[in-house]
């Protein structure tokens, strides 16, 4: 009679529901692990003999979330509170483009939120930024990347694919500029993130010509469609999550070229709803099947990424693994990385290696002081002159697009001369904080004026001071007080600032604990919404309106943007 072979493990999870990202198949099973790779999967046997033993209760067993497009930047963290927050949530792997940070420091500014990043069980993959400023001459920012700025970026050890690539319209127009950089990273091999925002039709395949295969701006299913049929992996973020988008994604005959992604995710979001796992939750409760929303965030990610080791529990894959209570909500109770146990009962129990954030803190903050004349919008007329043609910004309070209005607006003369009459809107001045002395005025509508103003440096993606309000003096209290905070944001009402948040790692990021961090956000939130700001989500307004590459309409410090057709525009078309 054959003898029984004993098989050994260091560490044995047994009693799980296993999911298989591979046959969509929920199974009873036991997962046997070797070191930092599983070894075994299927049913227990009394042969098996473990160093520790881990009863799963019943719970699922998922691969750990990878995050193939986002930005660590975004969450306002230093970067190591990040990766603990990320991890609370079952994410084990990012694809971080750097180019917020990029913007602000250049290169430098790279490897150091690389280096701050390291010394937790978040793998963190760095991209090279290659579109930095996001629409070049349209925006002024702290660095310029160029195909030798890229290589350079790409030559270091610890970077591993290129940025999304944001001037869409210049690659589709043959821009040599940008075509070099893509060029550049193709001829070494380089992963190719891409950013094709309205693109469709020829101007896309011209897109995916250049060799960019990947998308994370696809708004319905006619673009998600689109992009699959020419090779793209589709990244979704929650913003463009719905009903119809779930069903085609449902529908889809191949589906192992969609990833769910998190793109930005900031503190009051993640703190509140989570990571990954909320995008995963997001698109179940609209109607994703399950199994399918937990392979667009794991192993569909991983294969996007090149990382053929992970995104699936296997034998020979790392065991990055999560437990769960609910498929259809998951948040870890159990988290292995590598074969470590570095989360028990929803809780962390390792210490992140202490790290140097002192380079961040080396930024420009070069403004002047803001004067109340700075926020007026000066109107040149004829003596007959009653009304003005304004090109104004409308935005419906949700997602990521606005609208270019042209309206009438009726003039009225003050203090400083003759300008439009605003009522119903409110102002946003854009300041560039990297050495020139200039800044740009529009108008938005979509909400009653603001009662008070609303400054920062937190924004996309050249991260120049912008400044929302409805009050020139409480506008320019706002902007100088982000200014002596050497960045950040604050809100103020009635000449009294009502609540600041100081960002002074690139401007973007604070030094302060997560929970610290949280507390002055809600606060900011507060005040925000007590002068008036009524958005859903009103960190996402505010960062979105000087966001150059955002269709439709935008301001930069140089002024009004036609993102769509690539050109600036006047605020006053013309007086009558």
């Amino acid at each position: 009679m054959e003898a029984v072979r004993e098989q050994s493990f260091d560490l044995l999870i047994e009693n799980v529901m296993l999911v298989n990202v591979f046959n969509d198949s929920v199974s009873p099973a036991c997962i046997g692990i070797s070191g930092e790779r599983i070894q075994y999967i299927g049913e227990a046997k009394a042969s098996f003999k473990a160093a520790d033993t881990i009863d799963g209760g019943g719970l699922y067993a998922l691969p750990g979330f990878i995050d193939s497009h986002m930005h660590l930047e975004s969450s306002m963290l230093p970067p190591q509170a990040f990766a603990c927050r990320a991890l609370e949530c079952g994410t084990t792997m990012v694809a971080a483009d750097p180019h917020e940070i990029c913007n602000v420091l250049g290169p430098k500014g790279v490897y150091a939120l690389m280096e701050a990043a390291s010394g937790t069980p978040l793998k963190v993959l760095m991209l090279a930024p290659s579109t930095v400023p996001s629409a070049p001459g349209f925006e002024g920012s702290g660095c310029a990347v160029g195909p030798q700025e890229a290589a350079e970026m790409l030559e270091h050890p610890g970077i591993f694919g290129l940025g999304e690539v944001m001037d869409f319209n210049g690659v589709a127009d043959g821009e040599e500029n940008i075509l070099a950089v893509v060029r550049m990273a193709r001829e070494r091999g380089a992963m190719i993130d891409g950013h094709a925002s309205v693109l469709t039709g020829e101007r896309l395949q011209r897109f995916a010509a250049a060799g960019i295969d990947s998308d994370h701006t696809a708004a319905n299913p006619e673009q998600l469609l689109e992009r699959l049929a020419l090779g793209c992996c589709v990244q979704i973020q929650e913003c463009n999550l719905s009903a119809g988008m779930v069903q085609a994604m449902n529908e889809l005959a191949v589906s192992n070229r969609v990833c769910l992604v998190t793109d930005d995710v900031p503190l009051d979001k993640l703190m509140h709803q989570g990571q990954l796992n909320h995008v995963v939750t997001r698109a179940i409760a609209l109607g994703l099947e399950p199994v399918k929303a937990i392979r667009f965030a794991t192993i569909n990610a991983a294969d996007r990424l090149r990382r053929y080791d992970t995104g699936a529990i296997a034998p020979g894959r790392l065991a990055n693994i999560q437990l769960v209570r609910d498929l259809r909500a998951p948040k870890p109770e159990l988290l292995v990385v590598e074969g470590k146990v570095i989360l028990e009962g929803g809780r962390l129990n390792f210490t992140p290696r202490p790290c140097d954030l002192s380079a961040l803190c080396e930024h420009p903050m070069l403004v002047k002081e803001v004067r109340k004349e700075d926020l007026f919008i000066p109107v040149e007329t004829k003596p007959a002159d009653t009304w003005a043609k304004v090109n104004i910004i409308k935005y419906n309070g949700s997602g990521h697009r606005t609208k270019k209005v042209l309206r009438n607006l009726p003039l009225c003369d003050s203090q400083l001369g003759r300008t439009v009459d605003i009522t119903g809107l409110f102002k946003v001045a854009v300041f560039n904080r990297y050495g020139l002395d200039r800044h740009a005025l529009a108008l938005i509508d979509g909400m009653a004026e603001l009662d008070g103003a609303i400054a920062l440096t937190y924004g996309h993606d050249a991260h120049n001071l912008t400044v929302y309000g409805g009050d020139d003096g409480d506008m320019a209290l706002a902007a100088n007080t982000v200014r002596r905070m050497k960045g950040g944001m604050c809100a103020v009402q009635g000449g009294e600032v009502l609540a600041r948040v100081p960002l002074p790692l690139g401007g973007l990021m604070s030094r302060e604990p997560a929970e610290v961090l949280s507390g002055q956000v809600e606060a900011f939130l507060e005040a925000c919404r007590k002068i008036g700001l009524k958005y859903a989500n009103p960190i996402t307004f505010l960062t979105l309106m000087p966001l150059a590459v955002s269709p439709e309409i935008k301001c930069t410090d140089l002024g009004l943007i036609d993102v769509v057709n690539k050109r600036m525009l006047p605020l006053i078309e013309e007086c009558y």
